[in-house]
Parts: C-alpha cells; structure tokens; sequence
C-alpha cells in the first residue's frame, strides 16, 4: 500500500512547488549532491537529468527508493557503513557506460554527522571526470522534523530556492576522510 501511495501524494506535492534557480549551470553530465535534510526538492529537481542516485540499503532507503524509481531514477543502494563502495562503484559504471547521465548524492546520509561531507561524491568526481555540484535548497515554508537531518518538508505550493555552487573536487583530502 505505501508503495503506491508515497510516490503518488510525493509527485502530488512535488508539482505544486514553485522552483527557482541561481548560480552555476550544471552541464549534461555531473554529480549532483545536497543535503540528505534537504533532499525533497532536490530529487525531484533533477529527475530529469537521467540520474542515478545512491540511495541507503536501509527500511528508510526503501520508501526513498519508490519515490525515485517513479521519478525515473535508476538506483544503487548502499551507504556509508554498508556497501557503500561497491555502491558507489555500480552507480559510477552506469555513468561510465552512459546508461545515465548524472550521479546524484546526500553526502551526509543516511545517519549523518549533519552537513558534513563524505567522501562518496568527491571520489566519484575525480575518477569520472566530472563537475561536482551542491545544490543549496531552501524553501519558503516548510515544516521541519526532529531528526538528526532536521529533514524539510516543504508546504505545498511553496517558492523553492536553489543556488547551485560548483565545488572544487581538489581541495578535499580523500584519503583524510573516515566517514
């Protein structure tokens, strides 16, 4: 049952938003990444980018997973405790293989520390050669949950702002990350 109804009332709010951009223009092929608390609006922001998107092997992650595949993702799961390499590497593939055209990420999920980076977007980066994107999302009203994502759901027909910021790939020590 919830596996019809979350991506339906999901597109139903999604369409009543009103989105703006600012900033970078993102090319055909990227990496895409913004806050897991902030992720509403951006999945369904660049749904039609062709994206794969690293989503959580988690009871969490399979709601977000049919949302996605009804937006037209293709997904890998996995996440940073839990196959979250060989995840990485299968969403990197579909990439390389042009099956899709943008890698999409919440680089601080599942389970955080709260906009701290992980290295998934940063190594995926170097090693396709492609721009790595943050897109900074606010919403104009939302309603804000007490986990440890502080997750934003936005109120329907709410402006979306979203200034998009290329991030240089080389000032982040990869191998210095341990999460």
């Amino acid at each position: 049952m919830t596996r019809r109804l979350l991506p339906f009332f999901a597109t139903l709010l999604a369409k009543t938003l009103r989105f703006s951009w600012s900033g970078e223009i993102i090319p055909a092929r990227a990496i895409v990444m913004f806050w897991h608390g902030e992720m509403f609006a951006g999945w369904y922001s660049v749904r039609n980018r062709k994206p794969v998107a690293l989503v959580s092997a988690s009871k969490d992650g399979n709601f977000l997973a049919t949302v996605l595949t009804s937006w037209g993702y293709r997904l890998s799961r996995g996440s940073s405790k839990k196959s979250g390499m060989e995840a990485l590497i299968i969403a990197m593939e579909s990439i390389k293989n042009q099956e899709c055209n943008t890698l999409v990420i919440t680089p601080d999920g599942p389970r955080g520390p709260r906009h701290t980076y992980k290295r998934g977007a940063f190594i995926a980066a170097r090693e396709l050669s492609l721009p790595l994107y943050h897109l900074h999302i606010e919403y104009a009203s939302r309603k804000v949950l007490k986990s440890w994502d502080q997750f934003e759901v936005p109120m329907p027909f709410t402006r979306v702002s979203i200034r998009v910021e290329q991030i240089n790939v080389d000032g982040f020590p990869i191998a210095d990350q341990s999460h």
